[in-house]
């Protein structure tokens, strides 16, 4: 398996490259309360992904992947929805997240 840091580099690398292709080819046009979404969205859900697969640290990585999510959430749809909203189903996921975890330690 792939170390986190690599992997996180690699999608951050793919995520910037096709921000850039997008934005300069005209596509979208630039708004700049969406570069986080260009960086949050892919990592977060690469850190997700990679607290679900990993063995070690599975609540960490899922955590931060959950809270990077919803960093992309806002960012993307802050016109849509109220960004309260989305951060306080976060809040919700996380300690949904906390106590599988607990409840896997057998605690």
């Amino acid at each position: 398996m792939v170390s986190y840091g690599a992997g996180a580099l690699i999608v951050l690398a793919l995520s910037i490259g096709l921000a850039l292709i997008i934005y300069g080819s005209g596509i979208l046009e630039f708004n700049i309360f969406n570069i986080p979404s260009w960086i949050f969205g892919p990592l977060g859900a690469y850190t997700l992904i990679y607290g679900i697969a990993s063995r070690r640290s599975s609540l960490y990585y899922s955590i931060w992947g959950t809270l990077m999510l919803a960093v992309f959430l806002v960012s993307t749809l802050y016109t849509v929805f109220n960004p309260v909203i989305i951060v306080g189903v976060a809040i919700i996921v996380i300690a949904i997240l906390g106590l599988i975890a607990r409840w896997r330690s057998g605690k």
